[in-house]
């Protein structure tokens, strides 16, 4: 196309923009000034005085008096508008010679600039210029737009025979249907570990893949090829170019019987999770406290069988065409983290604590039968051993006897009095065996039968000794009196090798009573009586240590708890 516009030369001005020019100035036309009306005796008197005034002059005799001067009006002369009615005149007949000469010019110009008058059509106006086009190649441009940009599959494509050409997917996927899928095909035999399973069509559909075939027929032609540099696209031209091939050579498609893979995974994902299950460690079955022995369970190899395997396995033979396939899977041992090889050695007495009973034969009783109660206790990984609620209540229905036990200061007489004793021995044998105390109080003065700082109260409902099993394993009470003497064992999980736990107590300061005696009256005495009810006794502030040993040289010292023993006034009443 070939630019016809005109040169940059200076433009000349047209005789009707100089006539334009030259009019501009004009104004419009005065309105006459309006005048008052006069009253009919000023108007006589002024035709009089027209009448009697001298004829005019060029000058003024000397000597004679001068005429008034002539009196203005507003009123314009006549020919002044003739004169503009021929402007206008003038003016609209310039305008008609300008319009035709405008007329013959534009039919002249293709004739002066060596064109034809039937190109006219092919020219057009863009960005200011007059250019010339094909309106062939313009014509032959929008059919080929309208070829690539249609949301049709492209002629010469056809899918198990069927011409899909000019279809979209949709009526491409109605066209080619659902036959000839049989899903009473499928019967895949899986064994996988002690699991069997049958697989069939119902569990697997077959499909044929028209879906995924519509969408390559569609896609065909669409592709780039050789892109323009810089812009990654394919030329229109060459890209019609392919279409027409197309038609020339056809692109034949075939649909395949294919299946549901997301229903295979989901069974892959159920045949793992049977086969798959987790090792059992092997654990304390029972203890014997008679023998103080213990049984175990045999540690339970566990299985592992990866889903995602199963699913490449299933989809393997699928894919082949085998429908009718048996497979074996085989899983993977997963061995316990604790056999029963591991612990068998590592189970035994972890402590033990024994103390001296007196001659007291109920007191013996009581120790004794608070013994039974918790001998052969199992304290599982995290509970919590209650001594009140082992023994329960130490009454007389139990075989309980009256002895002597400690309340408000004084030495009184009480059914199960003595069974501190037991406690006080079992406190000693778990502080030995590392287990965490929970609860513990001392007695109201110090005991006999353990050093100051390892005695541990009991009272019902009360006072009460409690410790927790913070270990991974049950542990085991062996409590037992004999020929007086109590006696405590722990049993459980030992200690490292060449560990031992001893206890030691420090007093860490002394409390004196009152040295003077206290009388109180108590007229339920015999007159002229007195009975000592509380005894002078110091009192002491004690801490116990927890003293731990390897290969019996001390390495640690902890504290384990701290005694407070009040001091106490004697007592005296009277009557």
């Amino acid at each position: 196309m070939s630019n016809i516009s005109g040169g940059t030369q200076r433009p000349r001005r047209s005789q009707q923009t100089r006539l334009t020019e030259k009019l501009a100035p004009e104004t419009k036309p005065r309105q006459p000034a309006m005048r008052q009306p006069k009253g009919r005796s000023q108007r006589l008197i002024e035709e009089e005085a027209r009448r009697s005034a001298p004829p005019k002059t060029r000058g003024t005799p000397t000597g004679k008096r001068p005429s008034a001067p002539k009196r203005k009006t507003t009123r314009k002369p006549r020919k002044g508008r003739k004169k503009r009615s021929s402007t206008f005149l003038w003016l609209l007949v310039m305008l008609i010679s300008l319009t035709g000469t405008a007329g013959l010019l534009l039919l002249a110009a293709p004739q002066m600039l060596g064109m034809e008058l039937a190109g006219l059509p092919t020219l057009a106006f863009v960005n200011g210029s007059i250019i010339r086009y094909d309106a062939e190649r313009i014509a032959n441009f929008n059919e080929a737009v309208a070829l690539v940009n249609t949301d049709r599959i492209f002629p010469g494509v056809t899918i198990d025979g069927i011409n899909v050409g000019g279809m979209t997917r949709a009526d491409a996927e109605s066209a080619l249907g659902q036959g000839g899928v049989d899903n009473s095909s499928v019967n895949l035999h899986v064994v996988a570990d002690a699991y069997t399973y049958d697989i069939t069509g119902y569990d697997v559909p077959l499909y044929r893949n028209v879906s995924e075939m519509a969408a390559v027929a569609y896609a065909a032609g669409r592709g780039n090829t050789t892109a323009l540099r810089g812009s990654g696209r394919t030329p229109l031209s060459e890209r019609v170019a392919t279409i027409r091939a197309m038609q020339q050579s056809p692109v034949t498609l075939q649909t395949q019987i294919t299946y549901d893979r997301d229903a295979v995974r989901k069974i892959a994902e159920n045949i793992a999770a049977d086969v798959t299950c987790t090792p059992v460690n092997a654990t304390v079955e029972s203890f014997d406290p008679a023998t103080k022995q213990f049984s175990f369970n045999s540690d339970i190899s566990g299985a592992y069988l990866d889903a995602n395997s199963v699913y490449q396995t299933l989809t393997g033979v699928l894919d082949m065409g085998n429908y009718t396939a048996s497979l074996r899977l085989q899983s993977d041992t997963v061995l316990a983290d604790v056999t029963k090889s591991q612990i068998v050695g590592k189970f035994g007495r972890i402590s033990t604590y024994t103390t001296k009973t007196t001659s007291n034969s109920n007191r013996n009783t009581n120790i004794d039968l608070s013994c039974q109660a918790i001998n052969g206790y199992k304290v599982a990984p995290g509970d919590t051993f209650s001594f009140n609620q082992a023994t329960g209540q130490r009454t007389a229905a139990k075989g309980y006897k009256e002895a002597t036990a400690i309340s408000g200061g004084q030495s009184v007489p009480e059914v199960g009095g003595g069974v501190c004793q037991t406690s006080s021995t079992l406190f000693n044998a778990v502080a030995r065996a590392n287990l965490e105390i929970v609860y513990r109080s001392p007695h109201a003065w110090p005991s006999s039968y353990v050093q100051k700082g390892m005695d541990a109260t009991v009272n019902w409902p009360n006072l009460d000794f409690k410790f927790k099993n913070d270990t991974e394993w049950p542990i085991y009470i062996v409590a037992n009196y004999s020929k007086q003497k109590c006696t405590v064992e722990i049993y459980g999980m030992l200690l490292p090798d060449g560990v031992s736990i001893d206890l030691e107590s420090t007093v860490t300061r002394t409390i004196d009573p009152p040295s003077d005696t206290k009388y109180v009256q108590n007229t339920k005495l015999a007159a002229g009586t007195q009975e000592t009810t509380i005894k002078k006794r110091t009192g002491y502030v004690v801490e116990t240590y927890q003293i731990w040993y390897q290969n019996g040289k001390e390495v640690d010292r902890k504290l384990l708890c701290t005694s407070t023993y009040k001091a106490y006034q004697e007592t005296v009443e009277y009557n």
